[in-house]
């Protein structure tokens, strides 16, 4: 019979929730979504109505968010033994999903404003957007920390960068306005902020998705792994298969394999596993592993092959 060994870390990595930050930003946010609204329609910017929009998408984003992470703080259970941390990926799949059909109604709204130009009170525009970007401003200075180490916050910290930089464009547009009567720019510079948000979005829409389908980590390459574990020559490891290694959530990586040495050394299989679990540990960053040893005919034996 085979020997099975299932490790699991005792460390635990910190992460900081920015929870009090996040009800900050969201009223922030409701507060800038109520005045770019109101400013929109009273001025006719479509621009600022653009950025209302995708501050309205902000708040609803945040509250996703925050309830993530909420959720990812209970502990894990018989139901979910690996806890609720990819709560937090799936929010910012949806938060990404609803940041692009955000993007497709803004577009479709500029192309009609394009062949239908109206006048725009410039002033107004420009002291809404203005109240805006502050607002803005403060919102990404809050979470800019939490997003290096939670992609849950940091998809919240995309949008608030994103309406930061649609409020110094609006108020690019107010100036210009001011000078040259040019009301197409609204719409084309509606058309622009929406582009480069979309191409913001996409890397950390294919993140979340890598994650969720359970791939491997981009930064540990699992041949490297292999090989690095295969120089322990004092104990005649002959392969290691059935490789498994993905991550729970970011940071948070799994390795799973099936290490064959010869028969003679599987009574050291307690110094062999710490060994290894050293390397996984110290080197790369793994902290839960499950490795089972299995002598060289063991391992060539088919009912083994799963």
């Amino acid at each position: 019979m085979p020997l099975n060994h299932n490790g699991h870390s005792c460390s635990h990595t910190h992460h900081s929730s920015g929870e009090s930050n996040l009800i900050i930003t969201i009223c922030l946010n409701v507060i800038i979504t109520i005045a770019e609204f109101v400013g929109g329609l009273l001025s006719g910017s479509l621009a600022l109505l653009s950025d209302a929009f995708h501050n309205m998408s902000d708040v609803i984003t945040l509250i996703i968010s925050y309830i993530a992470i909420l959720i990812g703080k209970r502990e894990k259970d018989t139901g979910k033994t690996y806890g609720y941390k990819r709560a937090e990926i799936i929010a910012a799949f949806v938060n990404v999903l609803a940041l692009f059909l955000v993007c497709g109604y803004i577009i479709f709204e500029a192309f009609h404003r394009l062949t239908h130009p109206s006048p725009i009170n410039v002033k107004l525009m420009l002291i809404i957007a203005a109240i805006g970007l502050a607002a803005n401003g403060i919102s990404v200075l809050m979470l800019f920390r939490d997003a290096k180490k939670n992609i849950n916050i940091k998809s919240a910290f995309l949008h608030l960068m994103a309406d930061t930089l649609s409020s110094v464009a609006v108020i690019v547009t107010a100036v210009i306005l001011i000078f040259k009567p040019w009301f197409w720019l609204d719409a084309v510079m509606s058309i622009l902020i929406t582009i480069y948000i979309a191409k913001e979005s996409l890397s950390l829409l294919f993140e979340s998705v890598h994650i969720l389908m359970q791939g491997s980590p981009k930064n540990i390459d699992g041949e490297q792994v292999k090989q690095r574990i295969m120089t322990l020559d004092k104990f005649d490891i002959e392969d290691i298969h059935h490789i498994h290694m993905w991550e729970v959530s970011p940071g948070n990586v799994v390795f799973d394999a099936h290490i064959v040495v010869k028969r003679e050394h599987l009574a050291e299989s307690d110094v062999i596993l710490c060994a290894i679990k050293s390397i996984l540990s110290k080197e790369y960053g793994i902290h839960h592993s499950t490795l089972q040893l299995e002598s060289l005919n063991q391992g060539q034996c088919s009912i083994c092959e799963i």
